[in-house]
């Protein structure tokens, strides 16, 4: 009985000895992995399109701020003119000034809020717009060139990468000309 079970270990390690060579032939058989990656945060900030969006928003953001720096030069000068004629004016008088002021400050303060939040909505929208159509240039570059996986590098976490990983060059010139055909 001793020697079925070392009969049957021996046939057990030819059977698994089988198995891995079978499925190391059809390991050799795939294809090997191509993976890259992208700097989307580059292609964005030099691609033609988004250097394009990110200029409009800066002179949306100029023309702004140019309506707040009137406001805060306005309650300045109010203020400027109650120290300097707060000798002369009534209590009641002054009061009335300084609320006014104070309105005033808490208008802008609004204001203010409301277009640092307005122009953080307006780019996020373009950004992901941006990335939408990158997205979809990646994806193509990755199906016609024959990449397993394509990782952004910002997100992923990338480490250490060879330098014939980074593809953010190609994506950017194929992006570039995408762009510019539309």
């Amino acid at each position: 009985m001793a020697r079925s079970n070392r009969g049957g270990r021996w046939w057990l390690f030819w059977g698994a000895t089988t198995v891995v060579l079978m499925a190391s032939a059809s390991w050799a058989a795939d294809p090997p992995m191509r993976l890259g990656f992208v700097d989307f945060q580059m292609v964005i900030s030099q691609s033609k399109e988004g250097q394009a969006a990110m200029t409009t928003v800066k002179a949306e953001a100029t023309e702004k701020q140019k309506d707040i720096s009137a406001k805060e030069a306005e309650i300045k000068q109010m203020d400027a003119d109650l120290q300097k004629q707060a000798s002369v004016l009534s209590d009641a008088a002054k009061k009335d000034r300084e609320e006014e002021i104070r309105r005033k400050l808490r208008d802008l303060k609004r204001v203010t809020e409301d277009f640092n939040r307005d122009l953080a909505k307006r780019e996020s929208e373009i950004v992901n717009d941006l990335l939408r159509d990158l997205t979809v240039v990646v994806r193509d570059y990755g199906k016609e060139k024959g990449f397993t996986l394509i990782v952004e590098k910002g997100q992923s976490g990338v480490i250490y990468s060879n330098d014939a990983a980074d593809l953010t060059k190609e994506i950017l010139e194929r992006y570039n000309t995408r762009r510019s055909k539309k």
